[in-house]
């Protein structure tokens, strides 16, 4: 914090009724909902092995969830309180921790952008061929690069903040947020805040899930309309081969009548019965194991199409950024474009706080574990207080007390 020496000014109001219903009322609701509902997702999942599968994506991506809305709530909806109220108090605490949080949530909400960009890839990856699989390890190396990345673009903001100490001024301005010594260099401000952030942290991403969302389908449906009927064939032609070659000789060309029913005929049955099991087997285990990677790519289409749905007022209001800043300061003295930057905000929030519904609709594996979670919760609970209920109300009596009387 840094003492100066300047005249008592207090900042013109920034809390109206319109952004104290969309941010503080809405945000706020839309927040708390997201953090109930990704922390049950994430309690859902505990049973998963999902640090040796794609839902490690979305395991990650719910805990980061959950710390974004945490870090909205701590920024946005406060800043309006103490800014509507008068509680000088809130407004005390928000000038101090304003540089950490933001500084986090900056980098979080980087990390997840980046981490929905690399489950992408690898679904595209995989779509170019149904063999191919990442391993564990790629996998983590991708997400370790994803830290990297984030903390790399927006670990910056912690320098580019500092707080300035007027203690000689009344409450409501002795306290000031202003941009540090870094960023009064033009070509900082404008080649690395501007222009470099807006590339990589809008542009960038967006037009990457547009484009590998879009080939991924496209090689989906093309390994359905050229490989399906050849996967049919070659799946018949091995079961008519091992079939031929589980069944004797004078069975494949024999009728079976009279002398052609030998023992060793029915011993060949036996052993052929015997193998159905494991054929059966590895079959059921195929179709598995296409019904989860088709899971997953529908689970990340849906995912992607809400990020680009709610991120796209975003976009818009960056391209008007770039090609003229001025025209959206002079929209309604300023408050079109806070209105606008807020309700942006409240979008982007929400896509992080409805994921719960979208894996549930989508993926099955996540579907069962999530209700499977909530019987455990509820049903359960709820079967184990009737219980109790009834045991208070008709004691049990033990066997040795049934044979004294």
């Amino acid at each position: 914090m840094i003492e100066i020496n300047d005249t008592c000014a207090e900042d013109p109001p920034q809390a109206d009724a319109f952004r104290m219903i969309l941010i503080v009322i809405i945000g706020t609701v839309v927040c708390s909902l997201g953090i109930v509902l990704n922390t049950f997702l994430l309690l859902s999942l505990r049973r998963l092995d999902v640090f040796r599968s794609n839902i490690l994506y979305l395991f990650l991506l719910a805990c980061l969830d959950i710390l974004v809305e945490l870090c909205f709530m701590l920024i946005f909806p406060a800043s309006l309180v103490w800014d509507y109220f008068r509680v000088e108090l809130l407004y005390t605490c928000w000038h101090f921790y304003i540089k950490y949080v933001s500084t986090v949530g900056q980098v979080l909400i980087a990390a997840s952008t980046l981490l929905i960009v690399a489950a992408s890839f690898e679904r595209y990856i995989c779509s170019l061929k149904s063999s191919i699989q990442f391993s564990p390890q790629r996998r983590f190396l991708f997400i370790s690069i994803v830290g990297a990345c984030a903390l790399f673009m927006k670990g910056s903001v912690f320098f580019e903040l500092e707080l300035q100490s007027l203690p000689h001024c009344p409450p409501f301005q002795n306290l000031r947020l202003d941009l540090s010594e870094i960023t009064r260099s033009e070509s900082y401000k404008t080649i690395w805040m501007f222009w470099c952030r807006s590339i990589f942290n809008v542009f960038l991403p967006f037009s990457l899930l547009l484009i590998l969302n879009s080939l991924t389908i496209t090689n989906l449906n093309k390994l359905h309309s050229n490989g399906f009927q050849s996967v049919l064939v070659e799946n018949r032609c091995q079961s008519i081969a091992t079939t031929s070659e589980l069944l004797p000789d004078n069975l494949s060309f024999q009728p079976l009548l009279g002398t052609s029913l030998t023992s060793s005929t029915i011993n060949s049955f036996s052993s052929f019965n015997d193998q159905m099991p494991s054929l059966l087997r590895r079959n059921s285990e195929a179709c598995a194991a296409r019904r989860r990677k088709r899971d997953a790519t529908r689970t990340l289409a849906a995912l992607i199409t809400i990020y680009l749905l709610t991120n796209t007022l975003n976009l818009l209001i960056t391209i008007m950024e770039f090609i003229n800043p001025d025209v959206l300061g002079s929209l309604g003295e300023g408050w079109t474009y806070k209105y606008l930057a807020d309700l942006s905000s409240v979008l982007t929030i929400s896509s992080t706080a409805f994921r719960l519904p979208v894996y549930f609709h989508c993926n099955g594996d996540i579907r069962a574990q999530i209700r499977h979670f909530a019987k455990a919760c509820f049903i359960e609970q709820n079967e184990k207080k009737k219980l109790k209920k009834l045991t208070m109300h008709h004691p049990i009596v033990s066997s040795s007390t049934e044979s004294v009387l």
